[in-house]
């Protein structure tokens, strides 16, 4: 349905080059120094995403201070992750139509097309319906502004420049360049992955074909315990299980905990009780993502 829209070679020439960036940082001296930087923005790009675009933006999973939301918006915003009217628009747009002919990044359409070239042969009807979708999160004036691509762009090259010019080529490129190609493409595999009948395990029998996936959970702060989140789309926590590793989770509990975070929609006791399996079991999920059942 959607694989035959105009290709985009504006939205993919950026998305190659973003990446080749991050790839070109083996060609430069890694220094020990970058780490602590790298680490702290690949934290911010990827809360920025998950914490603040989807579990708060998205479906209003909790509640925080408005200072505190800027912050994790400036760190999508650094990550170039799509502006916020848009990735919302988008997004409940998919809860609405999971799998069908209508999901625009389902795997039905292909692999490819689930993980990346949906941003890039996406119909120009679809930004109509964002604005529709989210229009909550037009009157937020900062989500309101960063619909101009122009201004949205502007904190990702303020810190690029900055970088580069206490860092050198190499910093920037270690720093800010490769946490943004894990971050990428552990989002998209979201799409992807968790949505692909041959990998994973479900939780929850729900109307379409979501996984939970351990591996790309672990990666992309929790997102990858998919299937429970669209069984749950409010809760605030999508890792369930004692080892359903969910980074996002402990964040937005440890920001209740400091009273920045209320409001929170938490599992019930019945959804987050353990599965009665032996170690064995557990480690299989762990190694496989595959139910242990199955195998």
């Amino acid at each position: 349905m959607f694989k035959n829209e105009k290709f985009n070679i504006g939205i993919f020439s950026i998305l190659v080059i973003l990446q080749l960036l991050g790839v070109a940082a083996i060609w430069t001296q890694f220094q020990w120094s970058f780490f602590p930087i790298m680490f702290s923005i690949y934290l911010w790009m990827g809360l920025g995403t998950t914490l603040y675009l989807h579990r708060y933006l998205t479906h209003r999973g909790f509640e925080m201070p408005g200072w505190l939301k800027f912050i994790f918006a400036l760190g999508s915003a650094i990550g170039l992750s799509g502006d916020p009217v848009t990735w919302v628009g988008d997004h409940r747009y998919h809860h609405l139509k999971s799998d069908t002919e209508e999901d625009i990044h389902s795997p039905r359409h292909g692999f490819p097309y689930a993980h990346m070239m949906w941003l890039i042969r996406k119909p120009p009807s679809f930004r109509e319906r964002s604005l529709r979708y989210a229009a909550d999160v037009r009157k937020i004036s900062y989500c309101k502004v960063w619909e101009n691509s122009m201004l949205y762009v502007l904190p990702h090259l303020a810190l690029a420049a900055l970088l580069f010019a206490t860092l050198g080529l190499a910093g920037m490129l270690w720093c800010l360049y490769v946490p943004m190609l894990i971050v990428y493409n552990l989002t998209w595999a979201v799409n992807s992955i968790c949505h692909m009948k041959q990998f994973g395990y479900r939780t929850f029998e729900t109307s379409d074909e979501s996984k939970n996936n351990f591996w790309v959970g672990l990666g992309a702060f929790g997102e990858g315990y998919h299937n429970n989140h669209h069984a749950k789309p409010r809760c605030a926590a999508h890792g369930l299980k004692w080892w359903e590793f969910d980074v996002t989770r402990y964040v937005i509990w440890t920001l209740e905990k400091l009273h920045l975070a209320w409001n929170v929609q938490w599992p019930t006791p019945v959804e987050s009780e353990t599965e009665d399996l032996t170690a064995d079991e557990a480690g299989t999920m762990l190694i496989t993502s595959a139910d242990p059942n199955s195998i």
